[in-house]
């Protein structure tokens, strides 16, 4: 999947905000920018579609989400340099989104929590992918030295995509949610950047798969 990187110079108000233009696998084009405020209600309709889906592939549920929201993690990404909001569109339209913050206690600000979605027409073409590669790329930048997430064990189309990324799995937190009147567990997964010295140890991170 041929991925060209575009640099970003000069203070932020200059800077392009493309990071990556993405061939997709049938044959369409993904560009991925950073989030601005007039993105908020296009994401949060795309979030809300897919936390509505049967299969309940999202953390959130679709009331969770508002537009207001939305607006205030992209305001937040983008004046105080912690964080991250990024949309893939396809012919101007956006199709997912990746978002993620610095954990907010001090011994742990060496870790960054990103969560993704993707809309359903564009799944199984490389546009989560693209997202994962650009949000990864970024916090490695930025000096962060773990990258982590959740996901519900029965989204394995997700957990699939981590894995080939490099995640591993961690851990599970048993029914830590109710949604649609069942408990749910949550599977946590993490990718290390930090320095060969300072990788956790073989085996350290759980077992090597509980989907």
């Amino acid at each position: 999947m041929p991925f060209r990187a575009h640099k970003s110079a000069g203070p932020a108000s200059s800077r392009s905000s493309t990071l990556a233009t993405v061939a997709l696998k049938d044959g369409r084009e993904l560009v991925v920018r950073e989030g601005r405020a007039r993105d908020a209600r296009a994401v949060r309709d795309l979030i809300a579609a897919v936390a509505a889906e049967p299969s309940i592939p999202l953390l959130t549920t679709p009331q969770a989400m508002t537009t207001e929201r939305v607006r205030g993690y992209i305001a937040g990404a983008r004046a105080g340099g912690l964080g991250l909001f990024l949309v893939g569109e396809i012919d101007g339209a956006i199709v997912g989104n990746i978002g993620g913050r610095v954990l907010d206690i001090e011994p742990s600000r060496h870790v960054f929590e990103i969560g993704m979605s993707v809309a359903a027409s564009a799944r199984d073409v490389g546009v989560g992918s693209a997202l994962l590669d650009a949000a990864l790329a970024w916090a490695a930048v930025a000096g962060y030295q773990k990258v982590v997430l959740s996901v519900f064990p029965h989204n394995e189309r997700a957990i699939s995509l981590y894995e080939r990324h490099g995640f591993v799995h961690e851990g599970v937190r048993a029914r830590q949610f109710v949604r649609e009147g069942h408990y749910l567990d949550e599977v946590l997964m993490a990718r290390w950047l930090g320095s060969g010295d300072d990788a956790p140890a073989p085996g350290a991170s759980g077992p090597a798969d509980e989907s």
